[in-house]
């Protein structure tokens, strides 16, 4: 709370990982004046230099309404799902939906004119309890209202604070039936992993999938749209399958990477990993926090698990490396590898006089071994272009003295 953290539902890295950038999403309150939600942005988030920024966009009331999601797209734009049912706040139609912004502090929540900083908003998902990515300016919608999905493409943006949504195009997604918490507080998060989209369906308990690309065109849906855009249909005969359908009970947050899915239960504060090579998913362990308010969670750039507290006001960051292993007696030397994530290679450094031969094991999370070598010199290069997203440990010995660090693979 002393950083303004207000109700954080959602968290999500700037895309560009290098920057250390996390930037954590809050739900605020809906009376105005103040009303809206608000970001902070914490650079080199979990280090020691760490700093955080606090925005507010001038007309967040609108544009932000109690918003329950934030995901960024690989431009460094970023959306928002609202949790409100009337952006305008009067009684009348439900008029709201995602918010799309620019991740440009220079932008985002500067002064634009009368409408804001948004780069794009568009009106037929009220409720909304999650967002996540897809492309360019594509993102999904959990629709809360209508209790379906809503996929969005901004096409391009109408720039900050105007108001153009002729180029838009929406498909409705309503065969799935979701379900968000009746009470309006704990979120139904969604991520794009490839070739699906991963949904947490808190009312029927359960992760399900569906497949980008499928389906057909079908009618125009009865609700909406209530703007003029370019196309607006439902979806029919999409694939879609279960991920988890059993020991969840009040699930909230996901995050992917690799063959590896991370959800969030609100009601036991527990993150829940699972191995999603086959379907459904196998749980492969629970770790437990002390979390009352577990929501967003994400991997981050390095491998660690963070989350928000929703009920605490806090960001919260689990790192569950082998660096902590009774058993660790440090290299008597300086190791790097870098870049972290990498994508096609990444490099063990070692620094100061080569003496030892050191011995250079990968597994994966599962404790397969990967890869394995011996350092003839001061640096190593490994190729990884046929290694599959996600975490890896590096173990480097001596024999007699160990260094265990991780690697995200993120091609």
């Amino acid at each position: 709370a002393a950083d303004q953290l207000d109700s954080p539902t959602d968290l999500d890295f700037h895309p560009e990982f290098g920057r250390k950038e996390l930037w954590v999403i809050s739900e605020g309150h809906e009376n105005n004046p103040g009303g809206g939600g608000s970001t902070v942005i914490y650079n080199d988030a979990g280090l020691p230099t760490q700093t955080d920024i606090y925005r507010k966009d001038q007309n967040a009331w609108h544009f932000m309404s109690l918003p329950t999601g934030l995901a960024f797209g690989k431009n460094g734009n970023w959306a928002n799902s609202p949790g409100v049912f009337d952006a305008n706040h009067n009684g009348g139609q439900p008029f709201t939906g995602p918010s799309l912004w620019s991740g440009d502090l220079s932008i985002y929540a500067q002064p634009s004119g009368g409408n804001g900083s948004h780069l794009d908003m568009l009106h037929v998902s009220p409720y909304s309890r999650g967002v996540a990515y897809e492309e360019d300016n594509v993102y999904w919608i959990f629709d809360g209202n209508s209790n379906d999905l809503v996929r969005y493409d901004f096409v391009d943006d109408h720039g900050p604070g105007n108001s153009y949504h002729g180029d838009a195009i929406i498909y409705r997604y309503n065969d799935v039936s979701v379900a968000r918490d009746p009470n309006h507080k704990v979120v139904c998060h969604m991520e794009v992993e490839n070739g699906w989209l991963y949904v947490v369906d808190y009312g029927n308990q359960k992760v399900f999938r569906l497949q980008l690309g499928t389906g057909t065109v079908g009618g125009v849906p009865a609700f909406g749209p209530f703007e003029s855009v370019a196309t607006y249909n439902y979806m029919t005969g999409y694939i879609m399958e279960d991920v988890v359908t059993t020991g969840l009970v009040e699930p909230a947050g996901i995050d992917l990477i690799g063959n590896r899915m991370i959800v969030s239960d609100y009601a036991t504060g527990e993150v829940i990993i699972y191995d999603i090579t086959n379907m459904p998913a196998v749980e492969l362990g629970r770790i437990s926090t002390t979390a009352t308010g577990i929501m967003g969670i994400k991997i981050g750039p390095a491998g660690q698990i963070w989350y928000v507290d929703y009920d605490a006001n806090t960001v919260n960051l689990l790192d569950l490396g082998l660096a902590n292993s009774s058993e660790e007696v440090t290299l008597a030397t300086d190791v790097s590898i870098y870049p972290n994530p990498a994508k096609d290679n990444f490099s063990v450094n070692l620094k100061g006089v080569f003496t030892d031969v050191i011995n250079v094991i990968v597994y994966d999370l599962t404790g397969k071994l990967v890869y394995n070598t011996v350092m003839d010199n001061n640096n190593l290069v490994v190729n990884t272009e046929n290694w599959a997203n996600g975490i890896y440990h590096v173990r480097l010995s001596n024999g007699t003295e160990f260094s265990n660090q991780k690697i995200v693979i993120q091609h």
